[in-house]
């Protein structure tokens, strides 16, 4: 019980919110430490776009610019998402006539391992494997 309290403590103390208004042409801001991912959960165009306005939201990586949300006020304004970014690698763009809200939160980069790590005791522990029984086939005539 103890591990679980320090484990959610940990973890609370290594995720935080994250969100920006990105104006169209520009790329989101985002101070991070060495280390952390950005955990990049939704998309919606500014609540006071235009009537009828769109925009996309672009990850550029190694040169190559992604599509990951295209968003028109009256049609689809927002866009789940669950994207894993490294922004030391990856900029967030916004293309189009409104300003995009990008929302999420940086956790540390090994979470997983602890993860990893705590799960090993329990496979440890799984129960021997029971082999099937074979039925008996069924005659073809």
């Amino acid at each position: 019980r103890h591990s679980l309290a320090r484990k959610l403590a940990t973890s609370a103390a290594v995720m935080s919110f994250w969100g920006a208004k990105v104006a169209p042409g520009a790329t989101a801001e985002a101070d991070t430490s060495a280390g952390q991912l950005l955990h990049l959960s939704q998309a919606c165009l500014d609540p006071a776009a235009a009537s009828g306005a769109s925009s996309k939201v672009l990850v550029e990586q190694n040169g190559t610019s992604f599509a990951i949300a295209v968003l028109k006020e009256g049609g689809q304004e927002c866009c789940a998402l669950d994207l894993f970014l490294d922004l030391t690698e990856a900029k967030l763009k916004v293309e189009g006539k409104a300003a995009v809200h990008l929302t999420g939160y940086f956790e540390s980069d090994d979470m997983d391992e602890d993860k990893d790590e705590d799960e090993a005791p329990a496979k440890a522990k799984a129960s021997p494997k029971v082999e099937a029984k074979s039925s008996p086939k069924a005659e073809v005539k």
